[in-house]
């Protein structure tokens, strides 16, 4: 027997309950594990306990085994009983539902549930909980680990041998919040990937196309393809490893199968929208091939924070280096205003990508308003700009601020405004200033992003920028805006 692993065997009767707890109760005295954990697991722990007690012996006596195993990032406990069989579909099945008891309350206070049919032995259910840092034990208790986040060379050679990368598969989908709150807590703005339902429910559809990366069972990396609407490109995000398995090469493995997965799905661009409070997303976006196109000031929300990373601001919005791989490349007809003409120009010649001028003329107005209410952003979409453009344009700028967006941006099509030195102008004199080009963003057309701070909590100074046309783009995006707001 392991000397970190514990046994208790005891009778099924309720009143044993404050026995088991005490136990359970100085067994995490002996490591630094944090209370809310310890009272989500020992809750969960009660919940199992009381459902063999009542459900599966009834009136009948018996025995319940508790097994207790601590390593050096995770407690997982086992209760095994010989009572009355179950229906497996009953756990598999179990409810997002945190208000209601049983199994459903389990399955939220832990980070892994598991229930094993044992046959002739009776059955077994497996409840964890990971940490993304070590339990300390006592030094003079030796103990093994098959878990850890502090691998040997040899243990980390060996784990790579077991490491599965794969697209996903049902059933995966209630790893992925897992790795979002071990990563995010609950900050990740992309708030779906909190929902197994509705990841499960996007994947079917073909709105998302995800990588995981699997070792002997357990999810511990997520890539993602997300497809925007009206157009033959994909987001890249929500990348996550689990924190234990960190420094194992796990993404790029998954970045490597996420471009060849876009290949075959016949895409025409990927992009990703990179943090710019370090530059670890830019380095890997880099190495495979993207090249920076704009700057988002005040793209990601003041409420994400990156687990165990110390942000150099609080309480403001962070930037987004916005970065492109062309998967297919074609001249562009384009119209470029003359004040960001060298800019616009640069962003193509970085990303490889021919153009010449355009010369259709459209008489037309045409703007749409899109908004993001878990982002607190609005965007107004400008295709066509007529005789009553100004008119069009106050109207969706006001409906804009009457939502209290933090960041309004302005999509200008480079391929239709032959006007758009006169749109640009007009812009300028509300506020807004250069962000930069989105490629393909929509119907196989390219954008000139203009931004506009709708709040005071944007951060602009302390941004990292990896590449040298982003610490470009950084200077000119705070020149544009001071020059815009001197005009005004």
């Amino acid at each position: 027997m392991k000397n970190n692993r514990f046994l208790l065997k005891v009778g099924n009767d309720l009143t044993f309950w404050p026995a088991i707890e005490a136990f359970y109760e100085k067994l995490c005295d002996l490591v630094d594990f944090p209370d809310p954990d310890k009272e989500d697991l020992k809750e969960a722990l009660r919940e199992l306990y009381e459902n063999a007690v009542i459900h599966a012996y009834k009136d009948e006596e018996g025995e319940i085994e508790i097994v207790f195993e601590l390593y050096d990032n995770a407690l997982t406990i086992e209760v095994h009983d010989w009572g009355e069989p179950i229906d497996p579909a009953l756990v598999k099945a179990v409810p997002l539902d945190k208000k209601e008891k049983g199994f459903n309350r389990v399955y939220q206070l832990t980070d892994e549930f598991r229930y094993i049919n044992l046959g002739l032995e009776g059955k077994k259910f497996v409840i964890a909980k990971y940490l993304p840092f070590h339990l300390k034990l006592n030094k003079e208790t030796h103990y093994y680990s098959d878990i850890s986040d502090d691998f040997e060379a040899v243990d980390k050679e060996q784990l790579q041998k077991r490491l599965i990368v794969r697209t996903f598969e049902p059933g995966d989908e209630i790893w992925i919040p897992k790795l979002i709150y071990r990563n995010y807590g609950y900050t990740y703005f992309k708030d779906l990937f909190y929902y197994p339902e509705k990841i499960l429910q996007k994947e079917q559809s073909g709105q998302i196309l995800s990588i995981v990366a699997e070792i002997e069972g357990k999810i511990v990396g997520h890539f993602a393809l997300v497809k925007l609407p009206n157009s033959n490109i994909a987001e890249i995000g929500i990348a996550v490893v689990d924190p234990a398995y960190k420094g194992m090469g796990i993404m790029k493995r998954m970045f490597e199968l996420l471009i060849q997965k876009a290949i075959e799905l016949d895409l025409d661009a990927l992009f990703g929208e990179a943090v710019t409070f370090h530059p670890y997303s830019q380095r890997a976006n880099a190495r495979f091939g993207f090249c920076t196109t704009a700057l988002l000031l005040g793209e990601v929300h003041h409420i994400v924070r990156l687990k165990d990373h110390k942000y150099p601001f609080s309480q403001k919005r962070g930037a987004v280096a916005v970065e492109y791989k062309l998967l297919k490349k074609w001249p562009r007809e384009l119209y470029i205003p003359k004040i960001y003409h060298s800019i616009i120009t640069k962003t193509y010649d970085n990303c490889q990508v021919p153009y010449h001028q355009a010369s259709v003329i459209s008489r037309s107005t045409h703007l749409d308003l899109e908004y993001n209410p878990s982002f607190a952003i609005a965007t107004i979409v400008i295709d066509a700009g007529g005789e009553e453009f100004k008119k069009e344009f106050k109207k969706l700028f006001d409906a804009a601020v009457a939502k209290h967006p933090d960041m309004i941006y302005a999509d200008l099509n480079l391929h239709t405004l032959h006007n758009i030195d006169e749109i640009v102008d007009e812009l300028r004199e509300y506020g807004f200033f250069y962000a930069g080009v989105e490629f393909l963003r929509r119907k196989d057309q390219d954008y000139l992003r203009l931004q506009f701070e709708a709040a005071e909590n944007i951060e602009e100074e302390n941004i990292v920028c990896y590449s040298d046309f982003c610490k470009e783009l950084h200077r000119f995006i705070l020149e544009d805006k001071a020059s815009v707001y001197k005009e005004i």
